[in-house]
């Protein structure tokens, strides 16, 4: 081979074996096979790719063809296609000169089905093509790995593959070639934030807040960042809420950087928030403006924070939330869930085993007992703080997350006493409530009627005293009688 054609050969190694996106870290002692003198048709030819996610510690420097360590997460499920570039006759220095000329872009018009092999990545990344022919080949990622956000870029490499002069070692052909092409991929969550213990959001514990996070990718140079957006798929159990209470955050969208540092994106300018009734998908969309920014943020973080509401209770008691992101070319899909529960209170007098119920008690539900004893901070539901119990004698919390909680009767039915004790600790568990085995999310209060007040005294000896003091009144009249007739009787008439 001439000394021009190496220079031309090595001017174009970037088209022969990597751009930046398939690039290796750093070079380690060869471990392919290696041969001098004139390219050997009886070796034994293999491809391997090593296919990582593109990050800050890996895509610097450009590959060798030798196998080298290089840090990273390997992805699995890539599949990658090699072409044989027709026409191309590497034991010629005019197959070397066209190897020189040509870019994967002009290759790909002088390939064909025939002389096209496919292989996919494990899950360590690995993909081996096995004997393959004397050639230039144009390889193509046809397949993406899950949460990759990029193919990465179609490269041009020979078998056998020259060290050339600079090599380590020199003058030597590799047979056995190795390639590192990367993805720039996000990671996609999705999960049920908890309120914090005694906050006001935790005294509404019908709200459900969602956090949805995705990786900002680190992409190769060149590559542009063009769509960027997570959408909650809300379920017919929840309802989706702009924002709660007073008190309570609203739906958000936050950016970090990879420090974790927040970074203030404005809404309407830099990104939207839009949701939809008739899908019940709520999405948040980067403007131009924010791809932009957020192209610069790699390895940061996107979070979209869903306020949400509990109207229904499935029959398990689990709530299934889905959320989708779109980066670029990826799309991922996740799922979270979380519990639902409901408490039933049951109000009732007891006699003699059986069970009469009672309509009017009233209930207030607290998230510890101190406010329960004090009767303060009572947890609200849909904006409802009190419950009343009907002519069956029961009231239902409707929805509620689980968790311990303190159930307080604040008003008893008329005519009967507050129960002593007048409050009962009970769990709440997903799903609904059941008064039968296994009793769950049920609670109940038996009540005394008020004491009875004194009345006049009736019958008995009521009776024989009223004889009595009839019968006195009578002989005090008879006597009172006979003692004026008696003075009437002495007074001697006056005479003339």
């Amino acid at each position: 081979m001439s000394i021009p054609i190496l220079r031309r050969l090595s001017a174009a190694l970037g088209v022969l074996a990597l751009s930046t996106a398939a690039a290796f870290v750093a070079v380690s002692p060869a471990t392919a096979v290696t041969q001098a003198g004139n390219i050997n048709p009886d070796t034994p030819r293999t491809l391997t790719i090593h296919k990582f996610a593109l990050g800050a510690d890996n895509g610097q420097n450009i590959g060798t063809g030798q196998e080298v360590s290089v840090p990273g997460t390997p992805l699995a499920g890539a599949t990658f296609t090699a072409a044989l570039v027709q026409g191309v006759d590497l034991t010629t220095p005019e197959g070397w000169t066209q190897v020189s000329s040509l870019t994967p872009a002009t290759a790909a018009s002088r390939v064909t089905l025939p002389d096209t092999f496919t292989a996919t990545t494990g899950t360590n990344g690995v993909a081996v093509f096995n004997t393959l022919p004397v050639g230039l080949y144009l390889v193509t990622e046809t397949v993406l790995p899950t949460g990759a956000t990029n193919p990465a870029a179609p490269f041009l490499v020979t078998l056998p593959f020259p060290t050339g002069p600079g090599g380590a070692p020199s003058n030597q052909w590799i047979y056995d070639v190795h390639a590192y092409p990367k993805n720039s991929v996000t990671d996609l969550t999705k999960t049920r934030v908890p309120a914090p213990a005694n906050s006001v959001e935790a005294r509404n514990p019908d709200l459900i807040r969602w956090a949805i996070n995705s990786g900002i990718p680190t992409l190769a140079a060149g590559d542009t960042l063009d769509v960027f957006t997570l959408t909650d798929s809300l379920p017919v159990e929840l309802e989706y809420l702009e924002s709660g209470p007073t008190g309570i955050a609203p739906t958000s969208v936050q950016v970090t950087n990879a420090a974790g540092v927040v970074q203030n994106f404005a809404a309407g300018t830099e990104y939207t928030l839009a949701y939809d009734q008739a899908t019940r998908n709520l999405t948040a969309s980067f403007t131009p403006a924010g791809l932009t920014r957020l192209r610069s943020l790699p390895n940061g973080d996107v979070t979209l924070t869903v306020l949400s509401r509990a109207v229904t209770i499935p029959a398990r008691g689990i709530i299934t939330n889905t959320a989708t992101s779109v980066v670029n070319g990826s799309t991922e899909t996740v799922t979270g869930s979380t519990p639902i529960g409901q408490l039933t209170v049951f109000s009732f007098q007891s006699e003699n085993g059986v069970r009469t119920p009672l309509a009017g008690a009233v209930y207030q539900v607290f998230l510890n007992q101190n406010d329960a004893n004090l009767g303060q901070n009572a947890v609200f539901i849909d904006g409802i703080q009190n419950w009343t119990t009907g002519a069956n004698g029961f009231v239902a919390i409707p929805i509620i997350t689980p968790g311990n909680y303190y159930v307080r009767e604040i008003t008893p039915p008329g005519g009967f006493q507050i129960p002593a004790p007048n409050q009962v600790q009970t769990q709440v568990v997903a799903g609904p409530s059941s008064t039968t085995a296994p009793v769950q999310n049920y609670v109940e209060f038996e009540h005394d009627q008020v004491p009875a007040f004194a009345l006049p005294l009736t019958g008995g000896d009521g009776a024989l005293w009223f004889t009595v003091g009839g019968t006195g009144l009578l002989t005090l009249a008879l006597g009172t009688a006979i003692v004026a007739a008696r003075r009437r009787a002495s007074v001697v008439p006056a005479t003339a």
